[in-house]
C-alpha cells in the first residue's frame, strides 16, 4: 500500500513539473513581417526588420501641413524626430519614414501599423528593413543611416501580352488594382495593393509569383535616409 502511495506521489510530482515547464514556455513573438521577395525565380532575402522605423504613404493630394498634423497625433511616434516627406514625381504618393517612440517588437509594430492604417489620410503603412548600404544607385551617400521599404505598387511580367486572363483573375481574387501597362515593354504591368487588397505590395508580389502564372512579379524596394 505504501509502495502504491509513493508511486502515485511521484506521478503527480512529474505532472506538476511538466505543468510548470509549460507555464514557463515563452510566447512566440510572431507577426506578418516578410523578409524576402522573388528574384529570377528564387527567394531573395531583404534583411532584418527595423524595430525603430515605419514608412507611411499618403496621397499627394494631401498637403505637407496635413501630414504634419496627422503625424503629431500619433502617440506611438517620436515627436522630436525630424522626418522628411519624400514626393517622387512619377508616383501618386508622398512617403514618410517615421521613427517610433521606442524600439518595439515585431508584434508591437504590427499593432501600431493596424492602428495607423485606420487613419483616413493614410493609404498604406509598411514595415522597414535594416540596411548597411546608405548609397544611392549611383553610389552617392544619402546619409549616416538608411532603411529599406516598399510602396504600394508591384510589377508583374505576363507570359503573353495578348492574354491577360490569368492577370485579371488574380487581380480580382486579391482585390488589387491595375495601374498601367508599360508602353515600352507591354508584357510588364504595374499593379497596386490598396487598403482593401488581400495584403500589401510585398505580399501580393510574392503571391503573384507563387501562382506560377507569370514570368516575374516583384515589389519596388526603395531606400530612405533616416539620419
Amino acid at each position: 500500500m505504501k509502495h502504491s502511495i509513493w508511486i502515485a506521489a511521484a506521478f503527480f510530482l512529474v505532472l506538476a513539473s511538466c505543468s510548470k515547464e509549460k507555464e514557463l514556455e515563452p510566447v512566440l513573438d510572431t507577426c506578418d513581417f516578410i523578409n524576402f521577395k522573388y528574384y529570377q525565380g528564387a527567394r531573395d532575402t531583404l534583411g532584418e526588420l527595423s524595430t525603430d522605423y515605419l514608412l507611411i504613404g499618403v496621397d499627394k493630394a494631401n498637403s505637407d501641413s496635413e501630414i504634419a498634423t496627422l503625424i503629431s497625433s500619433m502617440t506611438a511616434l517620436d515627436q522630436n524626430y525630424a522626418y522628411t516627406i519624400h514626393s517622387s514625381g512619377q508616383y501618386q504618393f508622398k512617403e514618410v519614414p517615421v521613427k517610433l517612440r521606442s524600439s518595439s517588437s515585431c508584434v508591437e509594430i504590427e499593432q501600431m501599423m493596424a492602428d495607423i492604417e485606420q487613419q483616413p489620410l493614410v493609404d498604406y503603412v509598411h514595415y522597414t528593413i535594416r540596411t548597411d548600404d546608405c548609397n544611392s544607385l549611383i553610389w552617392e551617400p544619402l546619409g549616416d543611416l538608411c532603411i529599406n521599404s516598399y510602396g504600394s505598387s508591384f510589377f508583374v511580367k505576363v507570359l503573353d501580352e495578348n492574354d491577360r486572363s490569368d492577370l485579371n483573375r488574380l487581380i480580382a481574387e486579391t482585390e488589387t488594382e491595375l495601374v498601367k501597362q508599360n508602353e515600352f515593354n507591354p508584357r510588364w504591368f504595374e499593379l497596386r495593393a490598396t487598403k482593401n487588397a488581400a495584403g500589401d505590395a510585398l505580399e501580393m508580389a510574392n503571391r503573384f509569383h507563387e501562382s506560377g502564372l507569370f514570368e516575374y512579379s516583384e515589389p519596388g524596394i526603395s531606400k530612405y535616409p533616416v539620419e
